[in-house]
Parts: C-alpha cells; sequence; structure tokens
C-alpha cells in the first residue's frame, strides 16, 4: 500500500476503502498459496503517538516494525496535506483519517463470517468478572462470541508474571486466532505485539493489530462521537468531554503543532 513519510514514519495514504480491502485479503487468502506464515502488523498511530515516538526512541522503533501504519488521527491528515501544500519534506498528503475502531469492526465481520476465531489481549470489564485477582491465568480467558475470546492478559502490564505470560501463551496455542487485537494502550500494545510476532506466526496469527479503545466503543463502555463530529475531525474532543482526565494527553497535541509549524520553517531540519 501507499505510504507517505510523516515525522520519519511511513503512515497509510491510501483510501479507507482500499484498507478495508486488504485486512479483508489477509483474512481470506489461502494459508497454502498466498500466505507467506508471518503475521501482519497494524498500529494506529495519531498526533499524540507521534510526539511520544519522537521523544522515545525505542517507541520509534518499534512503531517502524508495523507492516501498516493507519491514520488513526484528523491531526495527521491535516498535517500532510499542509506539508504537501507547501512541498516539504517530499510528504505526500494522506487521503483520510482511517479510525482503528471501523478497520477492528470490518475485521470482526469478516472473520465471523468465516468462522475464524479472534482473541483481544488487555482492556477492562468486557464480561464484567474483574474482581481484582492477583493475576490472571488460563481460566481468564472469556468466550463472548461464537469465534471472539477476550483476557485481560495481565493484572499489571508494567510487572508481567511468569503465570501470566505462561497462560496467555498456552491460550494462543489452544485456539490458533486469525486475529489478535491488543489492547494494552500505547506503548504497550505496540511493543507487546513486536515481542511477539514469531509466537503468532508460528500459530499462524494473520493479523496482529493494536486497538487501544476500540472495543471500549464496540462493547458501549464509552459512547462514539456522532458522526457529524467524527465528519469535522473532533472526534477526539467529543472524547475529551466524557473522559475529562484525558485532557493532560491531549496537551500533546499542542506539541504536534508546533512540531509541524517547525518543519514548515525548518524544513532541513530532522526531528529527532
Amino acid at each position: 500500500m501507499k505510504t507517505t513519510t510523516l515525522f520519519q514514519l511511513p503512515i497509510i495514504r491510501e483510501p479507507k476503502s482500499q484498507v478495508l480491502q486488504t485486512v479483508e485479503n489477509i483474512l481470506t487468502r489461502s494459508v497454502s498459496v498466498d500466505f507467506s506464515g508471518k503475521t501482519q502488523l497494524m498500529f494506529t498511530p495519531n498526533p499524540e503517538q507521534v510526539v511520544m515516538a519522537l521523544r522515545d526512541h525505542q517507541f520509534m522503533k518499534t512503531l517502524r516494525q508495523a507492516d501498516y501504519l493507519l491514520p488513526d488521527g484528523i491531526g495527521l491528515v491535516w498535517a500532510s496535506r499542509l506539508l504537501a501544500f507547501f512541498r516539504r519534506s517530499s510528504v505526500a498528503p494522506i487521503s483520510e483519517r482511517i479510525a482503528g475502531v471501523d478497520v477492528v469492526m470490518h475485521l470482526l465481520q469478516i472473520a465471523k463470517q468465516h468462522q475464524q476465531n479472534m482473541l483481544i489481549i488487555g482492556g477492562r470489564d468486557y464480561v464484567g468478572t474483574f474482581a481484582g485477582e492477583a493475576y490472571e491465568d488460563e481460566s481468564s480467558l472469556k468466550q463472548l462470541d461464537a469465534h471472539l475470546f477476550w483476557t485481560e492478559g495481565f493484572q499489571d502490564k508494567q510487572e508481567i508474571l511468569p503465570i501470566e505470560e505462561a497462560a496467555l501463551v498456552t491460550s494462543i496455542k489452544r485456539l490458533r486466532p486469525s486475529i489478535v487485537f491488543v489492547a494494552l494502550g500505547a506503548p504497550d500494545q505496540e511493543q507487546w505485539l513486536v515481542d511477539h510476532a514469531d509466537l503468532l506466526s508460528q500459530q499462524q496469527v494473520r493479523l496482529g493489530m493494536a486497538v487501544g479503545g476500540s472495543f471500549d466503543f464496540i462493547f458501549h463502555k464509552v459512547t462514539r462521537a456522532p458522526q457529524f463530529w467524527q465528519s469535522l475531525g473532533l472526534e477526539w474532543l467529543w472524547r475529551l468531554v466524557q473522559q475529562p482526565w484525558r485532557r493532560h494527553r491531549q496537551l500533546r497535541l499542542l506539541t504536534f503543532i508546533s512540531l509541524v509549524l517547525r518543519e514548515l520553517i525548518l524544513p532541513q531540519r530532522r526531528l529527532d
């Protein structure tokens, strides 16, 4: 797929329809003929994550190991168009914002049609069973639908216990899911996918996707912005109103704007 390099990251610039067709092909193509056995990794950077990556070399390295980087943030679209208009850094305009939740919903539909297992790792209380356990084990794996499974994975993602890692590996080997969705928040979800890429490939997982809070919307934990707000590129503001605790994270948007302006003024300087 065609990409544009925006702040050192190869962001997809194709329209959403092309992305949806690509992920559908990943799930439906013949394993024996077309599937290489390598799990495809899909991350969904937004302006906040770009700022994080420019400050964190490891996160930048992790993002660049993805097979697909979706522009999940209207700020990336605006930045690419502005830089392209002024012919800065050879940036090509991104066609449109591609929300991770829209791709997830399409994947759920396609996988269900083909009776393929899917696993969600992370998130909280998707079935209302969280009871403050000391650790997660194989019993924490819950079936949400005929082919959709969920596990919190870890009680503390900063202190992963051996028993939790072993239980998660066992669950993946037993389910052999076509898709693994990881909802641990950035940068942990992306790092988990990179660290476990070999395991996923060995189990013929076709796609590993960092999904952030996508399932909070899908399971109605959080109300998604109305279509009108989405069309204006204000979905981030709608979410901020619902979750004011996110305000400190949204300050990174100001940093992102300053980075774009800096690139316009000093295009010859590399942003490290």
